[in-house]
């Protein structure tokens, strides 16, 4: 019991040093990369985040000495490895077009006459939303399903680790930095003084069903990896999820005028209440089946 407490809070340490260490970092990341994209300071500041979630990782593994391509969740032989992150592509697909399509059929979602349906103009938005998605979903499971799951599991139990590294998962999409007022001079403290303002949909109830939308994907990640001991099937899952979600921020609008719209949340125009009992019910289906296996 004193092992697990302890490894909660190293657990929760580490990511508070993620955050310190990604406010840090954004400054000097701005100063090596402005001149050549010139983003928002907020977007230096998620993508430091980033780098430093992974970086503490790593720090995490090591505590543990566990650091290694294995604990990260890059197991198996390359053709079995991709053959997992396929059929979990193929499965992301497929439960984000069942929600789409739950949307479009309660009058939620209607497709956006403004957009171009041209092939051409479609095949190449297909291909950044995959290629994003795949670089969003490996970066973020080789951290959440990955390093910090692996540290986590070593010392407490599968309930303790799918459900906390889930809780995580979700958290860290609530976590938004504004961007800063014109004119502000930007300097190495700049990410501690946004950072308080960052946690502030944390204090709204309307996130509830956008919250618990991530966090049963969290849980449905979590499961996977511990199916497959790597997270070859959770960027799939993920990578798929994604690439849906991509297409239909751009390809559909959210109407006002639909009796249902208290089931998507007001802070994504997709995840709320519907997709929620989707993820559940593929969570749910998925559980019983790997028990049944498992006996």
């Amino acid at each position: 019991m004193l092992t697990s407490v302890r490894a909660i809070i190293a657990f929760l340490l580490f990511i508070v040093f993620a955050y310190i260490s990604g406010a840090l970092l954004a400054y000097p990341l701005k100063l090596s990369l402005d001149a050549y994209l010139n983003l928002e300071y907020k977007k230096y500041l998620t993508y430091a985040t980033l780098i430093s979630g992974l970086l503490i990782s790593g720090l995490y593994l090591k505590l543990y000495r566990l650091l290694s391509w294995q604990a990260f969740g890059f197991s198996g032989r390359p053709k079995r490895f991709l053959s997992l992150m396929l059929n979990g592509f193929v499965y992301g697909l497929l439960v984000m077009l069942l929600i789409e399509i739950i949307l479009f059929l309660l009058g939620i979602h209607i497709f956006n006459e403004r957009r171009s349906y041209m092939l051409d103009e479609f095949f190449i938005r297909i291909t950044k939303a995959v290629l994003i998605a795949l670089l969003i979903a490996t970066i973020e499971e080789a951290i959440f399903r990955g390093g910090l799951f692996s540290g986590l599991y070593k010392k407490t139990n599968a309930f303790l680790t799918v459900t906390l590294s889930a809780l995580l998962y979700s958290a860290v999409h609530f976590i938004r930095y504004r961007e800063v007022p014109p004119d502000t001079e930007i300097g190495w403290l700049t990410g501690f003084t946004m950072m308080p303002d960052a946690f502030r949909r944390f204090y709204e109830w309307s996130i509830v069903d956008y919250f618990l939308t991530l966090f049963m994907l969290g849980v449905l990640l979590g499961l996977l990896r511990l199916k497959h001991n790597g997270i070859a099937a959770c960027i799939g899952v993920h990578a798929g999820l994604v690439v849906i979600v991509k297409l239909a921020d751009y390809y559909t609008v959210r109407t006002s005028g639909s009796s249902f719209d208290f089931l998507v949340s007001p802070y994504n125009a997709t995840f709320g209440w519907i997709s929620f009992s989707v993820m559940l019910l593929f969570t749910v289906i998925y559980f019983f089946k790997l028990v049944k296996k498992q006996s």
